[in-house]
């Protein structure tokens, strides 16, 4: 979708930045977003779906990225199952947000900078949290294949064949790049930092990723998917502070730097078309 907000009103671009306007800077400042685990791989230039001009965009709120909403409706039936299916398997329950409940932030209080609203958080037979003892659980859904995407209004969107299903690029294309040359699963660095950040915020050590793979038809029909019949992997995933820290510190001075000031990261050669796009759109 095109700018929420006006070009010449709210912002300007100059040479090869945005900068915010100083009566919307003022008015709009207090609502500015926090780094959440799932932006703050784009802050640090390590997403390739999403680069640190679009993440600060959206941060200081003229332009609103949606969602695929095929992947939205996918997420939102198939994430509660996985999560059930890993307390049944784990024998452990876990307490889950209502992120509009929360502000789509439990933080909220602990940190200026970085927030958001982990999958699962571990509690005991009291209903309190249960850390350092056991895990934070970070789920993640993902195709067996490669599917075919194109670009709607400057968004990216599944396409579909005649029968609704997704249309597919490469058999097995998706999967493949989970695993390395010996078969094990590899977790990839963007989802590393987004369990890091919010164990770093918990101040705990321990994470565990549940990766289930999709077929085709659960992109059709996601409410009807039995666990049992698809390959779901549990990963653990130690990560301390110390290894962590450097990414946090980078992120706080962007923050700092980019937000507070109101001056977007300057443009790259993928933000110049991007901006294109969203010209095209109406900004």
């Amino acid at each position: 979708m095109p700018f929420t907000k006006k070009n010449h009103v709210d912002f300007e671009i100059i040479s090869d930045q945005i900068k915010l306007l100083p009566a919307y800077l003022q008015r709009q400042q207090a609502k500015f977003k926090k780094i959440t685990g799932s932006r703050f791989s784009s802050v640090l230039g390590f997403n390739k779906y999403t680069t640190p001009l679009q993440v600060w965009c959206n941060m200081v709120g003229i332009y609103k990225e949606t969602m695929d909403p095929v992947l939205a409706k996918v997420g939102n039936c198939i994430e509660p199952k996985i999560r059930d299916f890993v307390s049944k398997k784990l024998d452990l329950d876990f307490k889950v947000y209502n992120p509009a409940q929360v502000n789509w932030d439990v933080f909220i209080g602990d940190h200026d900078v970085y927030g958001g609203v982990p999958d699962g958080e571990p509690i005991d037979a009291n209903g309190n949290l249960n850390y350092p003892e056991k895990p934070m659980l970070e789920i993640k859904t993902t195709s067996i294949d490669s599917f075919v995407y194109k670009q709607v209004d400057g968004e990216t969107r599944l396409i579909f064949d005649a029968k609704g299903l997704p249309l597919v690029k490469k058999n097995g294309g998706k999967k493949a790049t989970w695993f390395d040359d010996n078969q094990k699963i590899v977790i990839p660095p963007d989802y590393k930092l987004q369990l890091g950040l919010y164990l770093y915020l918990r101040n705990i050590e321990k994470g565990l990723f549940a990766i289930c793979f999709l077929k085709g038809i659960d992109y059709k029909e996601p409410e009807k998917i039995n666990l049992n019949q698809r390959e779901v992997h549990l990963v653990n995933m130690n990560m301390n502070r110390n290894q962590i820290l450097p990414f946090i510190e980078t992120g706080i001075n962007w923050y700092n730097t980019y937000i507070k000031q109101g001056i977007s990261p300057k443009f790259t050669d993928i933000d110049h078309v991007w901006l294109q796009e969203q010209l095209r759109a109406g900004i």
